[in-house]
């Protein structure tokens, strides 16, 4: 038996989010709870604090109580190194009681600049992150490589600043995600798991998220060897209907660039609110059971962790 914990990202409910009124991190929560998840990550970013849904202390608390209420863990992500955001967003995920903030560089400058700068955020926010007690993860998200990753936290070299693998961002840069996993799996402490296919729209490629089993990537080789490398936290995230350019001036040969696949050309956000909404919640309904059934067949169990008494 394979013991994990299984957490689910907001952005698999991205639309529930944006088009329902009945619909929040509350309703979130509980809804993770009841389809056997052990925790969640949510997006925090942009104004609002976008599914976190609030930006008061009077909020954070709630969604605190909430959490512990469900017995759930929870991790949030912001989308910007420099230290200003940082240091807001650590407060949020303290005062939330997160044990993980995700975070990418988003500098448009050169890739030396953008690993430059990337370091010199991540050295100087560490000793905040450690004075809190939260991990802050790194993400491969759609412009550097795994071993950009790995250089970029072998300079940092501090306990707190950790990889965040995603199953298929490394699609963008023409990398095979099991070499970035390889590249990256000595820093690896969270990952995103995901499903995509390649596609040619009007004589450009796309990296097209479908619903999870549907897709080019070797989920259960990626989850086998993540678990391997000791990681026991997964994130199920679904990504149906999101869509990103390929940026890649060469084309791999290996299995997730083996084919272009049929699936024609579907960005969620441009479709009408009712087919959004129906579509983006059945491939999170079936992605979910697909990934359970993967899962059971190579012998993981989704296992809440167990609670710590405080000393008397």
């Amino acid at each position: 038996m394979k013991s994990i914990e299984m957490h689910i990202h907001s952005f698999s409910l991205r639309f529930q989010f944006k088009y329902r009124s009945d619909f929040d991190v509350f309703a979130y929560i509980a809804l993770a709870r009841e389809r056997g998840f052990t925790g969640v990550n949510i997006s925090a970013n942009g104004p609002g604090y976008r599914d976190l849904g609030g930006t008061t202390p009077q909020h954070f608390a709630s969604v605190r109580a909430c959490l512990q209420e469900h017995e759930m863990a929870c991790e949030i992500d912001t989308s910007d190194t420099r230290l200003d955001n940082l240091r807001q967003m650590l407060l949020v995920a303290s005062q939330v009681g997160a044990e993980r903030l995700r975070v990418y560089t988003k500098y448009e400058a050169s890739l030396t600049e953008q690993m430059d700068w990337s370091v010199r955020d991540l050295r100087a926010i560490a000793p905040e992150a450690e004075r809190l007690g939260i991990t802050i993860v790194f993400e491969n998200h759609e412009d550097f490589q795994g071993a950009v990753i790995f250089n970029i936290l072998a300079k940092v070299n501090h306990p707190r600043i950790k990889a965040l693998y995603d199953y298929g961002n490394s699609q963008m840069v023409g990398e095979d995600p099991m070499h970035a996993l390889r590249a990256m799996q000595p820093y690896i402490d969270a990952v995103h798991v995901k499903d995509h296919v390649l596609l040619n729209s009007e004589g450009r490629l796309w990296v097209q998220g479908v619903p999870m089993g549907q897709g080019l990537l070797p989920i259960m080789e990626q989850t086998e060897a993540l678990y391997a490398g000791g990681l026991r936290r997964f994130c199920f995230e679904n990504v149906w209907g999101y869509v990103a350019r390929f940026k890649s001036d060469t084309l791999p040969t290996s299995a997730p660039f083996s084919q272009i696949h049929p699936h024609g050309f579907l960005n969620g956000a441009l479709l009408p609110e009712p087919e959004a909404l129906e579509q983006e919640w059945q491939a999170f309904e079936s992605g979910w059971q697909w990934y359970q059934g993967a899962l059971a067949s190579q012998g993981f169990v989704i296992e809440r962790r167990k609670a710590v008494k405080p000393p008397i």
